[in-house]
């Protein structure tokens, strides 16, 4: 089967490549012309490759096809060597494996990625993939280390201060962010945030709330291992 994101990003290449040619021949003798609409051409490239980095997720994070899509982007990262588009699916590449059954895979490729990942200047990308990683490891020291509340905003995902109020054992305050979504919203984040509810509600020991959710969670793909989690410990 095709993969869907290389062919994609081999489109906008051709297409880019194309245009570049017919404004040197259309142009061949005004090089002037050729210069300013190859910046403007550029320019454009560049738009383009934004756009199609913020629709990747949109494309693969969907909790019906975790298999097919680590399949998907662990070849279209191998595949593609833009380092935007390629640092864009690596961090796709991990939340895929992070909230799959694969552990042991999800914690090796981090680390295989650690230069990459740790080493770099701090950015949205690294800095969340950074922050599941010290969770998940209960690495509490270096979570609360690297979180910073003044970067909410731009990471727009309730999730990493929700996990800093549970680290802290702030039960209630972290419930009350988890509830701040839609029930019509029931995709990947959402399946997280009630994953986070649970923890927060066995805590808390609010029976009735906890009984609910945890009939909720159970009724998704448990190829999601906060889905798995739940059925194996309540479900049995």
């Amino acid at each position: 089967m095709k993969n869907k994101i290389v062919l994609s990003y081999r489109f906008i290449i051709l297409v880019y490549y194309l245009l570049a040619f017919l404004i040197v021949i259309i142009n061949i003798n005004h090089l002037e012309r050729v210069l300013i609409y190859s910046l403007i051409l550029i320019v454009l490239f560049g738009i383009v490759v934004h756009i199609y980095i913020l629709n990747i997720p949109k494309l693969l994070l969907s909790n019906k096809y975790i298999e097919k899509n680590l399949s998907t982007v662990k070849e279209a990262i191998d595949k593609i060597h833009n380092k935007s588009i390629n640092d864009s699916l690596i961090t796709i590449y991990i939340f895929l494996l992070e909230i799959s059954n694969y552990k042991e895979e999800y914690q090796n490729f981090v680390e295989q990625n650690s230069k990459r990942i740790f080493d770099e200047k701090q950015n949205r990308h690294w800095y969340t993939i950074k922050l599941q990683y010290y969770y998940n490891l209960n690495k509490k020291d270096e979570y609360l280390k690297l979180y910073d509340p003044q970067l909410d905003n731009k990471v727009k995902n309730p999730l990493f201060k929700i996990m800093y109020l549970i680290l802290n054992e702030e039960y209630e305050e972290a419930f009350e962010l988890s509830k701040k979504v839609t029930s019509q919203q029931k995709d990947i984040g959402y399946i997280m945030r009630l994953y986070y509810r649970i923890i927060c509600l066995e805590h808390l020991e609010k029976e009735n709330e906890l009984n609910d959710c945890i009939n909720e969670m159970v009724e998704f793909n448990d190829q999601i291992h906060y889905v798995k989690e739940i059925k194996d410990k309540y479900k049995k």
